[in-house]
């Protein structure tokens, strides 16, 4: 791990310094007082901070003008807040780097304790984080997407869902995962938009419906009756023999339709599209289940959700987590799934991926949950033994 360290304290630069080198043995700590001093040095090492720790208050130009720059400049690496403003300045920084697509690891308030330096830093690569490549990924071409169609190398991948009330598995969430020969595993997030842009995303979304139903035809065969929740690319929503080939799959593989969620992202919203909801309120009219997905982070208000005919809404993990680290964002958490329950819409919550999540979304409302604290996605081959796993911790 390299770092960067931008204040104007040289006591905070030396502490901070003597954290990441000694507690945990970063290979360097790079330190700048002014933004321009952190400007050159990230100049003289592009690509190889993975890092930065910024001050707001700074002479001359302040952090949250060298956030833009950072943004500007397309780092890559983790930004990390330090500073004694008000909760309410540090929440509008925090989305502002969002919003910068920068990748937001944490927030750290002054006066420093170590502990909670080590703690952010080590959430790279587990739960919380994705450690950044160590190396460029080659990206993935039409050809090669194209031959994974044609040679059946997606998979689909579930992550349990459980129920808040019993905290039994109640249905999983289905995901693609590319498992090429010619490369490690492959996440959606780089090959579903390139598929979206080639026209490939209907075919993906038919296989993962079939590959899923199977699934579920052998799970009930095996006396469960679990509920499966299936990604659509709001493209498809334009297509309006989508609802006859899902309904012809279900009549196929026996499957109730009531027990099929289908996520729609909530930024795909953002147009009243007559053939989307066309498509809409066929699916919904089969009684196939719409779940609006990461909810709260798009368009919508309550006159959409009650022109649109979605039963379900799947709350953001940034919700979750908001609510477990500060007591001031608890309140938009309730609220938001306080509305859903008056809507008469049920909740899924995802994002539980510690012991104070799981702890707090037990008692917030909510119908069902999921997150890495509960498992991550895996494959059918590794599910069987997680589900005995988890019946016998909590039973």
């Amino acid at each position: 791990m390299k770092c960067l360290i931008l204040d104007d304290s040289k006591a905070i630069t030396g502490l901070l310094q003597l954290i990441i080198m000694d507690e945990l043995g970063a290979a360097e700590a790079l330190v700048a007082n002014n933004v321009a001093d952190a400007l050159l040095l990230l100049e003289n090492n592009p690509a190889s901070i993975d890092v930065v720790f910024c001050d707001l208050n700074l002479p001359d130009v302040d952090g949250v003008a060298f956030l833009r720059m950072l943004a500007e400049q397309g780092f890559q690496g983790y930004i990390v807040i330090v500073s004694s403003v008000s909760h309410r300045v540090l929440k509008s920084v925090e989305h502002l780097v969002r919003n910068h697509q920068l990748k937001f690891l944490g927030t750290i308030i002054k006066p420093i304790s170590p502990q909670s330096v080590v703690q952010l830093l080590q959430s790279i690569g587990s739960h919380g984080a994705v450690k950044p490549p160590a190396t460029v990924k080659e990206k993935l071409t039409v050809p090669e997407l194209i031959e994974a169609l044609e040679m059946g190398y997606f998979e689909c991948y579930y992550q349990p869902q459980v129920c808040a009330m019993t905290r039994n598995v109640v249905g999983f969430e289905a995901l693609a995962r590319l498992k090429s020969p010619k490369r490690d595993l492959v996440f959606p997030d780089d090959f579903i938009a390139l598929m979206e842009q080639h026209s490939l995303i209907l075919r993906l979304t038919k296989d993962q419906i079939i590959s899923v139903f199977k699934q579920w035809k052998i799970w009930h065969q095996q006396g469960h009756c679990y509920r499966v929740a299936i990604n659509i690319s709001a493209l498809l929503l334009n297509d309006l023999e989508l609802p006859g080939f899902i309904l012809e799959q279900i009549n196929k593989y026996g499957i109730k339709p009531t027990l099929v969620t289908l996520e729609i992202t909530e930024s795909c919203l953002n147009e009243d599209r007559i053939k989307a909801l066309e498509v809409l309120s066929r699916l919904s009219m089969y009684g196939i289940n719409l779940s609006i997905d990461d909810f709260g982070t798009g368009y919508s208000s309550i006159e959409r959700l009650q022109s649109l005919p979605f039963n379900e809404v799947k709350i953001d993990r940034l919700f979750v987590q908001n609510a477990v680290a500060s007591e001031s964002e608890r309140p938009v958490l309730d609220s938001m799934i306080g509305m859903a329950n008056r809507l008469g819409l049920r909740v899924v919550l995802e994002g539980v991926e510690t012991l104070a999540h799981w702890q707090m979304v037990c008692h917030s409302g909510c119908d069902s949950f999921q997150g890495y604290f509960i498992a991550k996605p895996m494959s059918v081959d590794k599910l069987e033994k997680w589900l005995r796993d988890w019946d016998k911790m909590t039973h």
